[in-house]
């Protein structure tokens, strides 16, 4: 056999090295090497993007194991040149041919899996395998079947032992080792996606008691010309239920989701996460329907039922944290990786901000007031959008943003530092900005003391932002080529535009934060605009994009509607730009049309959540639908061409397997390949693999059709 043929190098193909010499697929596991790019890259770039430190050892590794003599194929003939491959990729961007998912063993049943089989696959054709993937938590993910990842790739997102989980399903389908059992709670809890429940509630209270509720009440202050139009209690009790209602309920619930799969573990409790959010919704429901008949009717019972609500959600609170701790500890980890920090310090704040919540109510109502006090309002609305939810997307950012755009990971001491440095800037801006305002009158010394730290923690929460932003690595090059593969980018503009009004935001505090502390008082309208940017421009932002990406792989489908997604990004940025400029103007220029466009543009935000609503309950809805039947609903074929998927033509036309059979592809012989070899590759992928005629190819096939 001449060298080419034998010795694997570095710019080789990695499903081509697979192909020819299965045993290599050992070495690129033991490695680390997964195939999250479709194996269709190089050795060397597969390498750099799955980190392994030494190519020379890896290359050296694989050519250990190539037998001697000429080595056995695979059932797919693999192109001697990588070229060949890759020009196969390039023909069709969105289809690239996938490795092969399983490696005959002993005989036509007995298969063994390797990293590159995906999830799905595994658990359709072997269903007692839930037992395994239910002892590392990981049944929920990707519907019944689980997601199209290969499992090897699927392990290591999951901060899964890869070797040790392949080598248990393996043992289980080959009869070595019996199936773990599936609790009776993992049964009734693993398809359930308990994160849906609180998706769902989120939009609900979005498109009622917050941003619907919210957008009538500014076309009310544009029409009036007034700011100070709607009552306070009205504008606060809106806030409220933003906060606890859309950003706490999507957070929960998608923590509920990423966290055991974050550790490769199972929720710890199914039932206590239930019971968070029935106690959050009516905690919610409580206190924004009797704060705002408060100033109507002075009634205890009221203050009662207003009360017992903050105290509903904070059992919530605890609760949630509860069950995320006792999941995190379940994995035995021995080391806090960086975006934990920021997880974990942002979940605390949700907690003390709900304390703080609840403490200001009792002093408000003990006091005879309705509206809470001016003094303590800013310091916690700081809390609430700073250190709960803003920590809470930088946790999140930090440990996906990398990966999906195949980035240089932060540097971790960075990232610590930068944690530690908002945590502090957070606690300094809350506890100096009302000291500043009670001693103003009292005593001069202890004033100017607070104002400087006051303006320290403005400057310190600038530079440790863009700190973060500049440790994502987003404006450097990725070191991860993903060319010529279909990967989904919709939520990567929502990313970054929430970026930009996060740092923009930002700006206009620090600006803020300086005419404060040198005694000039910054307007309502002003504040009200950057806390806009915030809420709306840099979280709601982050919710549709990251929704739009973490909730379709939850449910192993595409998002209903990638289009509407693009109308949504719209929309959301046009409302978002028009309160943030034309509030300030209306309010500093008594501008009429100014106010009109302040007013409408509440209503063009709300358009947005609606569209965002309806496509992600669909997106849910159709993985429920699906059940057991996965095929997604394709076009009839009724003409076969060079671009026509093969899994599809198969599934519409059995008789054409037998075509296709009689051309050379005798791997669509085994029902398991002929189930995952073909989803990814159309027909004139296939005849550049395994060398057909493929004018003759289509005749025959297109023949086959008509009988």
């Amino acid at each position: 056999m001449s060298p080419d043929k034998s010795v694997i190098t570095k710019d080789m193909i990695v499903n081509e090295v697979i192909n020819k010499y299965p045993e290599t697929d050992k070495i690129f596991t033991r490695y680390g090497v997964d195939m999250c790019c479709g194996g269709v890259q190089s050795v060397e770039k597969t390498a750099i993007a799955c980190n392994v430190k030494n190519l020379d050892e890896l290359v050296d590794a694989l050519n250990e194991v190539v037998p001697k003599q000429e080595p056995v194929q695979s059932a797919v003939s693999a192109p001697v040149m990588s070229s060949t491959v890759e020009d196969a990729a390039k023909e069709e961007v969105k289809e690239t041919p996938p490795p092969p998912p399983v490696t005959e063993t002993t005989g036509p049943e007995k298969l063994e899996i390797t990293g590159t089989v995906t999830v799905k696959d595994i658990i359709k054709n072997y269903p007692q395998t839930k037992g395994v993937f239910s002892k590392y938590g990981l049944l929920e993910c990707g519907g019944e079947y689980g997601p199209e990842e290969a499992v090897y790739f699927f392990a290591r997102v999951h901060n899964v032992d890869a070797d040790c989980l392949i080598k248990e399903l393996n043992d289980v389908i080959q009869g070595k080792a019996a199936a773990p059992e599936v609790s009776p709670e993992d049964m009734d809890t693993a398809y359930e996606n308990i994160y849906e429940k609180f998706i769902k509630a989120a939009i609900v209270i979005a498109l009622t008691t917050g941003c619907v509720y919210g957008a009538f009440m500014l076309f009310y202050m544009g029409i009036q010309h007034s700011l100070y139009a709607v009552s306070k209690v009205l504008i606060e009790t809106h806030g409220h239920t933003q906060i606890f209602g859309w950003c706490g309920l999507f957070i929960m619930g998608v923590s509920y989701f990423v966290i055991p799969r974050f550790y490769a573990v199972k929720l710890y409790s199914g039932r206590l996460a239930n019971l968070s959010f029935y106690f959050m919704v009516i905690g919610i429901l409580l206190v924004f329907l009797f704060r705002s008949l408060l100033p109507l009717l002075d009634s205890s019972f009221f203050k009662l039922l207003i009360i017992s609500g903050c105290l509903l959600e904070v059992l919530a609170i605890l609760i949630f944290l509860l069950v995320a701790v006792k999941t995190i500890l379940s994995a035995e980890k021995q080391e806090l990786e960086t975006y934990e920090g920021f997880l974990i310090s942002g979940y605390l704040w949700f907690l003390v901000q709900a304390l703080v919540f609840t403490g200001i109510n009792v002093y408000t109502l003990k006091a005879g007031e309705t509206v809470l006090p001016h003094i303590l309002v800013y310091p916690l609305r700081h809390i609430q959008v700073m250190g709960f939810i803003t920590l809470v997307i930088f946790g999140v950012l930090s440990r996906t943003i990398p990966a999906f755009l195949g980035l240089k990971t932060p540097n971790p001491k960075m990232n610590l530092l930068i944690m530690l440095g908002l945590n502090f800037s957070i606690i300094l801006r809350a506890t100096s900005q009302p000291l500043m305002a009670y001693f103003v009158d009292v005593s001069q010394p202890a004033y100017y003391i607070f104002n400087s730290l006051y303006f320290t923690s403005g400057c310190l929460e600038f530079v440790f932002i863009l700190l973060f932003v500049y440790n994502l690595n987003i404006l450097t090059k990725p070191e991860v080529d993903f060319s010529g593969m279909e990967i989904e980018k919709s939520y990567e503009k929502f990313v970054w535009a929430g970026i930009f009004w996060l740092i923009f935001a930002e700006a206009a505090v620090l600006i803020f934060t300086f005419f404060e502390t040198s005694g000039t008082p910054v307007s309502h309208a002003l504040i009200g605009a950057y806390r806009h940017a915030v809420t709306i421009g840099f979280i709601t932002m982050m919710i549709f994009g990251f929704a739009s990406r973490i909730i379709p792989i939850s449910q192993g489908i595409k998002l209903y509607s990638y289009t509407l997604l693009t109308k949504i990004f719209i929309l959301i940025n046009v409302g978002c730009a028009m309160r943030v400029i034309f509030q300030p103007v209306a309010v500093h220029t008594g501008s009429t049309p100014a106010f009109l466009l302040m007013g409408i543009s509440g209503f063009i935000e709300c358009l947005a959540i609606l569209l965002f609503g309806f496509n992600i309950w669909k997106t849910i809805n159709k993985g429920k639908r699906r059940g057991t039947n996965d095929d997604e609903v394709h076009e009839a074929i009724t003409t076969v061409t060079a671009t026509t998927n093969v899994y599809h033509l198969i599934k519409q036309h059995p008789q054409t397997v037998d075509v296709l059979i009689s051309k050379g592809f005798a791997q669509l012989k085994n029902p398991i390949l002929r189930n995952t070899l073909t989803r990814a590759i159309n027909i004139g992928q296939a005849t550049k693999i395994n060398p057909t005629n493929i004018d003759q190819l289509l005749i025959d096939l297109n023949e086959s059709l008509k009988t």
